[in-house]
């Protein structure tokens, strides 16, 4: 071999492996690129809210809080003018001595010597405490109604010439509108509510 041959093939084994290896060494690592992430959009704050007003308290019915309170039949006949039935009051006859007041106001209606037995089914008495009881035409334009002139609540209907007793007159009153407190005992305290009340 020639001294120029032997060369060539010394070159070319040296620097074979190196040019075989090219594609297959690891290639240089790349500048990493930082991807750039958007920063996270701050959470919205809800506004304060306006202050909610407090309810109004619901107003009561006169009747079941300022007054005594009534039961449903006592509301009925009282503040709505009912009538309860015939010869079914506690008080239809009672004899006992003493004062009959208003069972929503406790204002003194009656006295236990005006009362007398008419046979009607209902309390009668021939005459009221000076100023208690108010007359009212009654709705069916005949009769007159009673009330009880402090709270106005229903009584029943008065009745005139009927000769039932020497003052021919007679209140027809619902059991359920009085409350008996009988002689000796002393009479609970009106009610009088601010003029305008109910």
């Amino acid at each position: 071999m020639t001294p120029f041959l032997r060369s060539t093939v010394l070159f070319v084994l040296a620097f074979a492996p190196i040019a075989c290896r090219g594609n297959d060494a690891p290639s240089a690592p790349s500048p990493k690129t930082e991807t750039a992430t958007a920063a996270p959009a701050p959470e919205a704050v809800p506004a304060p809210s306006a202050p909610v007003a407090a309810e109004p308290a619901m107003t009561k019915p006169a009747s079941a809080t300022t007054y005594n309170k009534l039961t449903p039949i006592e509301e009925r006949v009282l503040v709505h003018k009912g009538t309860e039935r015939a010869f079914t009051g506690e008080y239809t006859d009672t004899d006992t001595a003493g004062t009959y007041v208003c069972r929503r106001c406790n204002a003194a209606l009656y006295k236990s010597d005006s009362k007398f037995h008419s046979g009607c089914g209902w309390p009668a008495f021939d005459d009221e405490v000076a100023g208690a009881v108010e007359r009212i035409l009654d709705a069916d334009g005949m009769r007159i109604e009673i009330v009880c002139t402090n709270c106005k609540g229903h009584l029943g209907h008065v009745f005139e010439g009927e000769r039932m007793t020497q003052k021919n007159v007679r209140h027809c009153v619902n059991s359920v509108s009085l409350k008996f407190v009988p002689a000796g005992k002393p009479l609970p305290a009106p009610i009088v509510l601010p003029t305008g009340g109910k």
